[in-house]
């Protein structure tokens, strides 16, 4: 379903179709998602000195450059309507953020971060929902570019890893951390699972995909983040929750594409669970495992675990004095440390809850309702789009589940906003009813009446039909 608009077009629109893997990727880095893709990562890499050349924050860079051609495609191309529902919800949820600023307590950081919210995770959305989701092919070329980007960071990281002895948590591109690259990584490991989990035969292509989950499982398991880990994985359990389906006889099926993500995942656990039980298991090589092992062993080993549990603690009780309303954006820092500054829950829902309450989470559950309406079963089953898609949108969902303010959790908005992909069948119609529209020649249309011209044709016309008249009068 889609609103089209009559503006004139101002840049082609259309990606040239080719099976040339070289013209493909040329016409991937100069593209609308190559923009979205450096925006959303920015925080990778524009702390690297080799970046330095940017003029301005890439962050800032890459927002307005997406925006200005996100824009562009936006007067172009059909609106997408299923996209335009869940904006007009968040609007609403941006438009009660600003009013709780009337009741809340936030100074400094709560403006900053409204703004952001506005600006940022608005942003996100649209170019989500309404511009990528409107076109499976742009839908497959950012996911092609995530992949990309993942395996830099891969790299990166691996080389960083033998250059301290293959030991010890990983930092890249002069600071970032785990978290970070981590995160990246684990959308890259889960785009190349799902599509060689639905891709038949073992043509080069499905080896590629099986190398580069290799490689990001690696990164996965040497970068010394649980959280990027546990979302890197949980995801590909969806591939084996739709595999099992049930015929009417009572027997139950397997799809070809669960027994290869059963063996791998079952190998994965089994290796973590022989870790943590042999006392003779070295996990110096792997940061994120001996993380792990501080926990099973009860010890809370690092900062972060003691803040995550104290932060918990102040959400339940915050929450609980001010449920329906909450304590207004901005209010956590000022509230629990008696400062102005950046600091959260560290826990997305919790973050919503006690800033902008009950209200607030039901308007943020009614987009996430809007933006999930088009998934089903089947579609999991035969559409490897929206597969990925959705195994995208758990894992950066259960990645802000642990870090990160509302902000800052933008990437959760973009995933979400690809669940509203056109299914096959869909595009196909919509491209029929294109082509049918503009076959119709022009002469088809009804010409423009000329009212003087018409008005004299109906006068010189008149006397004739008068004397005709008169004419077959004589006889009688």
């Amino acid at each position: 379903m889609a609103f089209v608009l009559n503006l004139p077009k101002i840049v082609p629109i259309k990606g040239v179709g080719t099976k040339n893997p070289l013209m493909r990727l040329f016409l991937d880095l100069f593209s609308f998602e190559a923009l979205f893709v450096l925006f959303l990562f920015a925080g990778r890499y524009k702390a690297d000195p080799r970046f330095a050349f940017f003029p301005v924050d890439p962050t800032v860079l890459f927002l307005v450059a997406s925006m200005a051609i996100g824009l562009i495609l936006l007067f172009q191309e059909k609106i997408y309507l299923p996209g335009t529902y869940a904006l007009g919800i968040w609007v609403v949820f941006i438009v009660y953020l600003w009013i709780s600023m009337v009741w809340g307590v936030g100074r400094s950081y709560g403006r900053e971060k409204v703004m952001l919210a506005t600006v940022m995770n608005t942003w996100c959305l649209i170019a989500g929902a309404m511009i990528m989701a409107n076109s499976r092919e742009r839908v497959s070329r950012f996911m092609r570019l995530v992949i990309m980007f993942a395996f830099w960071l891969g790299i990166e990281a691996l080389i960083a890893w033998s250059k301290q002895g293959f030991r010890g948590r990983i930092l890249i591109n002069n600071g970032d951390s785990y978290l970070g690259f981590g995160r990246v990584c684990g959308l890259g490991a889960i785009i190349a699972c799902a599509f060689w989990a639905t891709r038949k035969g073992l043509d080069f292509t499905r080896i590629g995909l099986m190398a580069l989950l290799g490689m990001f499982m690696l990164v996965l398991l040497i970068g010394g983040g649980r959280g990027p880990l546990i979302a890197g994985i949980v995801p590909m359990l969806l591939i084996a929750v739709i595999g099992w389906r049930v015929s009417r006889s009572g027997r139950v099926r397997v799809m070809k594409m669960q027994i290869p993500i059963l063996i791998a995942l079952v190998g994965i656990i089994g290796v973590i669970v022989y870790s943590f039980t042999s006392p003779d298991a070295d996990l110096g090589a792997l940061a994120t495992l001996n993380r792990f092992r501080g926990i099973v062993s009860g010890d809370l080993e690092s900062h972060s675990d003691l803040r995550r549990s104290l932060n918990l603690e102040n959400a339940i009780l915050g929450i609980s004095r001010a449920p329906i309303f909450g304590h207004g954006i901005g209010s956590w820092p000022i509230i629990v440390n008696n400062s102005d500054y950046q600091d959260h829950p560290h826990n997305m829902i919790l973050e919503i809850l006690y800033e902008s309450g009950l209200v607030g989470l039901a308007i943020v559950a009614c987009v996430f309702i809007v933006l999930t309406r088009k998934i089903n079963v089947h579609r999991l089953r035969t559409d490897p789009l929206l597969l990925a898609a959705a195994m995208m949108s758990v894992n950066v969902f259960m990645n802000a589940m642990t870090s990160g303010d509302l902000p800052e959790n933008r990437q959760v908005f973009a995933m979400l906003g690809l669940l509203l992909v056109r299914s096959p069948e869909e595009e196909e119609s919509e491209d029929a009813a294109e082509d049918d529209d503009d076959s119709s020649p022009e002469g088809d249309e009804p010409p423009d009446i000329d009212e003087e011209g018409d008005l004299s044709e109906f006068r010189r016309l008149r006397p004739r039909t008068e004397e005709r008249w008169m004419q077959a009068d004589e006889p009688l």
